[in-house]
């Protein structure tokens, strides 16, 4: 079924264009993208400069957080750069063809892309997978190809800065953290050098749902037995990450319209924990 490749699945593999997010700065409209943005913390009223010509205005914002018990953390866009790691990802596609595997490399990326395409077709429906995903034979040889091919550029891509401090700081105020990620996720961790940071890995594909579904958060509250309220998740995507979490009744950060930088977001926990431990917050 893969053998029937168009360049354009090479291109969109390659361009990792599913994380395009117009709600964050630098990942525009039209799917223009920044690849040289770095988040930072702004002023009221300030401006980002969009490369392409239309500048993205900022506002204070005032958020205020109720007791928070677990922490959630989503892992692509958000514990890394999607921009970054394209660029790693063309560079060793490029690298590939030069070595005479240029066929075989589109033929995996284009394997890759399907399986997304079918991922986001029952996000649309609402996120719940049917059985065909939970059959493991299949998935764990896609699973080797998306580890030969995003395991590297993600360890090159690196974590974004000031992320491991923000980790630091919830465990060191006793905050247990989690990994609340639609894909598979240890091997990403590996790349990043974060495995040992997470009390639990949670991945949609293997419960049988994704985001915006709500029951993945839902699980994750009744594992620690908190109520949904007392979870906080950090992601990158409204349209994933805050749909889930709100639909649970969770609590929810987005990187680049809540807080522009985690050395920002560092600032912000430091001036309020370990308060938010047990009564609401502002941040």
């Amino acid at each position: 079924m893969y053998l029937d490749l168009q360049p354009q699945d090479i291109l969109d593999e390659v361009s990792y264009s599913e994380h395009t997010n117009t709600e964050r700065p630098g990942i525009l409209q039209n799917s223009r993208v920044w690849s040289s943005f770095h988040p930072v913390a702004t002023a009221p009223g300030s401006v980002f400069a969009d490369p392409h010509g239309s500048p993205w205005l900022t506002e204070a914002r005032v958020i205020k957080l109720q007791p928070i018990k677990l922490v959630s953390w989503d892992v692509d866009g958000t514990l890394y750069s999607i921009p970054r790691m394209k660029w790693h990802l063309l560079r060793m596609f490029l690298s590939e063809t030069a070595r005479g595997r240029g066929l075989a490399a589109g033929i995996e990326l284009a394997a890759l892309r399907h399986y997304r395409a079918r991922i986001n077709a029952a996000r649309s429906a609402g996120g719940a997978l049917d059985e065909s995903f939970l059959e493991q034979s299949g998935r764990e040889a896609l699973l080797e190809v998306e580890r030969r091919w995003y395991g590297p550029v993600i360890h090159k891509t690196g974590p974004w800065a000031g992320v491991a401090n923000v980790m630091s700081l919830l465990a060191a105020n006793g905050f247990p953290q989690v990994v609340l990620s639609d894909y598979e996720a240890a091997y990403k961790l590996d790349a990043l050098g974060m495995a040992d940071r997470f009390a639990s890995i949670y991945v949609g594909e293997r419960l049988g749902f994704v985001k915006p579904s709500p029951i993945v958060f839902q699980r994750v509250a009744a594992d620690f037995e908190i109520s949904t309220i007392n979870l906080l998740h950090i992601g990158d995507r409204a349209d994933r990450d805050q749909a889930g979490a709100r639909a649970a009744g969770c609590q929810c950060l987005i990187l680049g319209r809540d807080f522009q930088s985690f050395d920002t977001l560092l600032e912000q926990l430091r001036s309020v924990i370990p308060k938010c431990f047990d009564k609401a917050v502002e941040i």
